[in-house]
């Protein structure tokens, strides 16, 4: 039962079916229906753009922000020398309080002083921080360094007053 499908048609075997007029019409009005229409792609053009507009100009917004907070005022650079000098200094003076001390005890509470002045000037340095230019908060900065290492220095002077007169007791006592 091999036959041609060409030699069947041409057998016209089977009726032509003849479309309506309004074939074609209908066709292409159905086809418009299901396409997407040009309107809808238009906005998206038009977010597209004002994307990348927004990403130049939060480029341009950043990009100065982070200039801003790399270049530093020459008062900030003077304070942080300042602030170096000192921190340096009151190591200096710690490490001598206790090479000179022999009181743990002692030890103990001018740490926690010392811990609590820290924390202190922390907050005032977050505070300075924001508002560069304040000057009271410069001089909070400063005031607690000052504080910090002149307690050192007063308790240092103390103990070797009092380590002396030991021994000036210990050599009149001999």
């Amino acid at each position: 039962m091999k036959q041609d499908i060409r030699n069947m048609f041409r057998d016209e075997e089977f009726q032509k079916k003849k479309l309506p007029d309004s074939h074609q019409e209908e066709f292409l009005q159905k086809l418009k229906r299901r396409t997407p229409s040009k309107s809808i792609k238009k906005p998206l053009y038009l977010l597209k753009i004002a994307a990348s507009i927004l990403l130049v100009f939060s480029s341009v917004y950043f990009y100065q922000e982070f200039q801003k907070k790399a270049e530093k005022t020459t008062l900030e650079i003077q304070v942080a020398q300042i602030e170096k000098e000192y921190l340096k200094s009151i190591d200096n003076e710690w490490q001598g309080f206790v090479k000179v001390t022999n009181d743990q005890n002692l030890v103990g509470r001018y740490e926690e002083k010392l811990s609590s002045l820290g924390d202190n000037y922390k907050k005032v340095s977050g505070e300075f921080k924001k508002d560069p230019n304040n000057i009271l908060i410069l001089e909070s900065l400063i005031e607690n360094l000052q504080r910090r290492l002149q307690l050192l220095k007063n308790i240092r002077q103390h103990i070797q007053e009092l380590n002396q007169k030991n021994k000036s007791y210990e050599t009149i006592i001999i």
